[in-house]
């Protein structure tokens, strides 16, 4: 794939031998762990769920963050489940919780608006390691489809 006319990308090769096969699983529930834990955690503190969303987005309680808060608990859950389950199209599920990431890295690290010090170097940090998650599970998906992890 061309990245701006200069770049190329190629596939990495993926090894389908038994302990490449089960690195590559173990590194994939590393990288969908933080989804998983905060999906049921999520699940089982409703309250906190919709505490979060509104701290995020703004939302006031009703309807509405409902609806985000449950969106957000399925997405977390469904789509790692997905990824991980190694089904058809599961390249999806990796575009959709990155695109969540992305979100969620820009309401959630606004180090820019921080004046300088530990608070604004954490919240930096963290944006930027958010981003590094999303290429991670862009990387995902991209290799989700190949014949050869079957």
């Amino acid at each position: 794939m061309r990245l701006l006319g200069v770049l190329t990308m190629t596939y990495l090769p993926i090894s389908s031998s038994k302990p490449d096969r089960k690195l590559q699983r173990l590194a994939l529930l590393a990288l969908l762990g933080p989804y998983l834990i905060s999906g049921v955690l999520k699940l089982f503190d409703w309250g906190g769920a919709q505490a979060e969303v509104a701290a995020l987005t703004g939302l006031a309680p009703g309807p509405l963050l409902m609806l985000v808060a449950a969106g957000v608990i399925v997405l977390q859950l469904g789509a790692s489940l997905w990824l991980l389950s190694e089904r058809r199209g599961a390249w999806l599920a990796a575009l959709a919780l990155a695109g969540f990431t992305l979100v969620a890295t820009f309401l959630a690290h606004t180090w820019w608006h921080l004046p300088p010090g530990a608070e604004r170097a954490q919240a930096f940090n963290g944006f930027w390691e958010h981003i590094a998650l999303v290429g991670a599970l862009v990387f995902a998906g991209a290799t989700s489809d190949r014949k050869d992890m079957t």
